[in-house]
């Protein structure tokens, strides 16, 4: 019987709560906390913490992004978040779980987010058509190198490797 991974109803921001990057200080593990969901956060419930060299930044101590409208010359100050790259949406850290492979880069926000994409890529059958995320969803996002039956084992492996770190 063929296995069966429906990655089309969770979206990338389902793995931000704890994510995993180099610490900025000692290079070693740290962890960027954070509860809820983007739209629910408060800038002084995310928190970066090392527990190698006892780092500990909150995100609200970051500086904002200053930028003025060319329209009415007012300025403003806010903070752009970068989803969906190989760095912290925060802190712009680079992550601790990554892996450059033949193709691209392999890379997870956290161990959950790299179960999630063992699952997905072993899946002989990927089922998406009841989804109303369709389009959305995280395995839709994933790059065609990634979800290709050639590249399954070679990235499999790579995940391994990754669970290993």
């Amino acid at each position: 019987m063929k296995t069966k991974f429906n990655a089309y109803e969770k979206t990338l921001y389902e793995f931000l709560s704890d994510i995993y990057v180099v610490c900025p200080k000692c290079e070693n593990q740290a962890i960027v906390r954070s509860k809820g969901h983007l739209r629910d956060l408060k800038e002084k419930e995310i928190k970066l913490i090392c527990t190698k060299c006892g780092m500990s930044k909150y995100y609200s101590e970051t500086p904002k992004n200053k930028w003025t409208s060319e329209r009415s010359g007012i300025e403003y100050e806010m903070r752009n978040l970068i989803i969906g790259a190989n760095i912290d949406p925060y802190f712009r850290l680079p992550l601790w779980l990554q892996k450059e492979m033949p193709d691209g880069l392999l890379w997870a926000y956290n161990y959950e987010h790299l179960d999630f994409l063992e699952n997905h890529v072993s899946a002989e059958l990927r089922n998406r058509e009841n989804s109303p995320m369709r389009n959305k969803s995280l395995g839709s996002r994933l790059p065609k190198w990634m979800t290709s039956k050639k590249n399954r084992n070679e990235v499999l492996s790579g995940i391994e490797k990754l669970k290993r770190k």
